[in-house]
């Protein structure tokens, strides 16, 4: 036990490991004195006997000392053993001298007892440690604690550390320009925007970006995050958003980032948070100070800029929102060399390769990828990174677990998700030119039964036609189970994912794009804002929407499916066979089976 509170203590550092220890020491003083008070105590409550039996121990010589107060009705007495008695007082005026010619010490006391005395003093002395030591802990860990030294070193990173980001390097490039010479812009007269919004997916770099725009520029960097401004006491967090700016001016030209601002600067009025109110007002008075001439440039980074307050990112404030997508096939390729530098890869290993297979991840998630590569390859003793590495981190992250052995699972059960991977693999084969690089039945231990990978174009504007597409493939599944049950009642869970991220997009598709008949060209989502909220009526009509079109897609899957059914089952046996195919392998498949079809059309005219 004393070990491990060591342990604990070792690993605190110097401020908070200091408080622990005064606190146990005050609270070790604090039994101490509550001891000593308990023992005066226990010494003003002396044992009661007669007068009599008092005179009869002072004939025995048993009374070492007596207590005398002549105007109480009592006195106490103590006895050769230090034990403390008390009886009734004779008040005579000889008593005195009977006691002293008995060989007794008398005492004569006031009428307030000195040992209650000390009993009040220690108590009070108590009292006021404790009080004393609060106040200084509530001073340490809050005040000192929310204004602690804030970082303004220059950054080592630039752009030059940043691999893809094209576009958006470009657009910075203005920021830079006006951190190294400000005159040239205000001679213009040209003001700077007084806030800069970075948002984005996570892990796509914003922060780094940030940096990077101060390192290249030279000027110092103070990084701050919303939920440093979030504290309990009403006050500290917009005296810690002025103290930020304090510090700024001090060090202009600079650079004030804070991250995560949705932690703080979501629309007021939405809770009863009084705190934070008042640390967005904070904020939103410090950006109206601006000039343009301060040379102080404040950027935020955000997941979801949607949540963000409107008079936070109205123009004259946040006013510049530069989007950090995810990146493009290029971008990907550029940060996997960039992490690749530091690790040994076999010759199978093509960049080029794993680039075109991570459609979707952030820079964040290559690192992750090229890193679990890593990882696997030092635990199978290998010399080198190979592409199996790859392909078994890369299932790592999609999955978010590890490969189940087929063996272990129910042979029913392989056959159903089969059916299911077949399904969502055909149908993207048959409804899209996109590439299904992988779908395997092998399961994963977060729960998937298999997966189906493909490879979506990269493009920001997405038809109307593509969506209901989309929605198919997802459906799908579902579908491909259905044929091989042929029955309602028998299909599986398994398309639970599959639901949810169609219904998504339904929900997307009517209340958000505009494509629905029956609503039109109108987004559900500000509609509500501005009305409060959608009558119980219109939520159902949106349901009732909703469903049809869910409908109406799964229906168009099944007849898909069901006219190439015999392409379906032959891709689910493969795969029974194989557990894993490869595109080239599934377009196989289907030539295989048109080019069969066909010859059977050429014998049967």
């Amino acid at each position: 036990m004393w070990k491990k509170i060591k342990e604990f203590i070792s690993k605190l550092n110097k401020n908070n490991r200091f408080i622990i220890l005064t606190f146990i020491a005050c609270f070790i003083f604090g039994l101490y004195l509550n001891s000593y008070s308990a023992n005066i105590k226990q010494q003003e409550v002396p044992q009661e006997v007669s007068y009599v039996e008092f005179l009869e121990m002072v004939d025995e010589g048993k009374v070492k000392a007596v207590a005398l107060d002549l105007k109480k009705p009592v006195f106490s007495f103590q006895d050769n053993e230090d034990k403390y008695y008390y009886t009734q007082n004779p008040k005579t005026a000889d008593f005195k001298e009977f006691l002293l010619k008995k060989g007794i010490s008398v005492t004569e006391v006031e009428s307030t007892s000195q040992n209650a005395l000390v009993t009040e003093i220690l108590n009070s002395i108590r009292f006021i440690l404790f009080f004393a030591f609060g106040i200084w802990l509530f001073k340490r860990t809050i005040p000192a604690q929310r204004n602690e030294e804030i970082t303004d070193n220059i950054p080592n990173v630039t752009f030059d550390d940043i691999a893809g980001c094209k576009e958006l390097k470009k657009d910075m490039q203005f920021i830079i320009n006006y951190l190294k010479n400000p005159k040239e812009y205000t001679e213009m007269g040209a003001r700077m925007p007084r806030g800069i919004v970075f948002y984005g997916p996570p892990g796509t770099g914003k922060t780094l970006t940030v940096k990077a725009i101060a390192g290249t520029a030279g000027v110092p960097f103070f990084s701050v995050s919303g939920s440093d401004f979030v504290e309990m006491f009403v006050g500290l967090g917009a005296k810690r958003v002025r103290d930020l700016y304090n510090k700024a001016r001090k060090k202009a030209p600079c650079i004030v980032f804070i991250d995560e601002i949705d932690a703080v600067g979501t629309e007021r009025g939405t809770t009863n948070n009084s705190e934070r109110d008042q640390t967005i007002n904070a904020l939103l008075n410090e950006l109206d100070g601006f000039n343009g001439t301060e040379g102080i440039v404040t950027i935020a980074a955000t997941n979801r800029i949607e949540d963000l307050d409107h008079a936070l990112i109205r123009p004259g404030r946040f006013d510049k929102h530069i989007a950090v997508p995810l990146p493009e096939r290029e971008d990907r390729l550029a940060i996997l060399k960039v992490h690749a530098k530091n690790k040994k890869f076999d010759a199978s290993v093509k960049l080029e390769d794993i680039a075109a297979m991570t459609v979707g991840f952030s820079g964040a998630a290559l690192e992750a990828l090229l890193n679990e590569a890593a990882f696997i390859a030092v635990n199978e003793k290998k010399k080198c990174i190979d592409m199996n590495d790859i392909d078994t981190a890369f299932w790592r992250i999609i999955m978010k677990g590890d490969k189940k052995e087929s063996h272990s699972r129910d042979k029913n059960e392989l056959r159903i998700a089969a059916y299911h991977e077949a399904g969502h693999a055909l149908a993207t084969k048959l409804l899209t030119d996109e590439e299904v690089p992988k779908v395997t039945i092998i399961a994963s231990t977060s729960g998937a039964g298999g997966v189906t990978f493909r490879t979506p174009k990269e493009t920001s504007l997405v038809s109307k036609k593509y969506l209901r597409k989309l929605i198919q493939i997802m459906y799908a599944g579902r579908v491909g189970e259905f044929l091989l049950l042929k029955n309602e009642d028998e299909i599986t869970t398994g398309a639970s994912n599959d639901i949810q991220q169609a219904t998504n997009l339904i929900k997307q598709y009517i209340t958000t794009y505009g494509m629905s008949e029956k609503f039109g060209m109108i987004n559900l989502n500000e509609f509500a804002k501005g009305t409060g909220v959608l009558s119980v009526a219109s939520n159902e009509n949106i349901l009732d929407e909703a469903s049809k079109l869910s409908k109406s897609l799964y229906d168009e899957t099944v007849n898909l499916l069901k006219a190439n059914e015999d392409i379906l089952i032959e891709i689910a046996e493969e795969l029974l066979k194989k557990e894993t195919l490869n595109n080239s392998e599934i377009d196989e498949i289907i030539k295989k089976r048109r080019t069969k079809e066909g010859n059977e059309e050429k014998q049967v005219s």
